[in-house]
């Protein structure tokens, strides 16, 4: 069995609520990007929370399609590369 880390599984979530077809974003990295930035940006602060109720929502309405959907956007987030940007330790300020 496969593991998954949070990341992946999250930017894979958010690609599955930008509600785009499978051959949108399955070939083209750039375009997963773009589909995840914006989905992020759409959804805002809280978005993490709003875009897993889409994925139980559409689980529950049409779950024929949902797990090779999810599949798919698992698949093209792990073929992405993504830069991560991580802060730097911040130094404490003595007086």
């Amino acid at each position: 069995m496969r593991s998954t880390s949070r990341v992946t599984t999250t930017l894979a979530t958010f690609l599955f609520v930008s509600q785009a077809p499978q051959a949108e974003f399955a070939k083209n990295p750039a375009r997963t990007r773009e589909l995840i930035h914006q989905t992020a940006a759409r959804l805002g602060p809280e978005g993490a929370a709003k875009a897993v109720a889409e994925v139980a929502y559409e689980y529950g309405e049409h779950p024929e399609t949902a797990a090779a959907h999810m599949r798919a956007c698992l698949r093209a987030v792990e073929a992405t590369d993504f830069q991560t940007y991580v802060p730097a330790p911040r130094l404490a300020v003595t007086r």
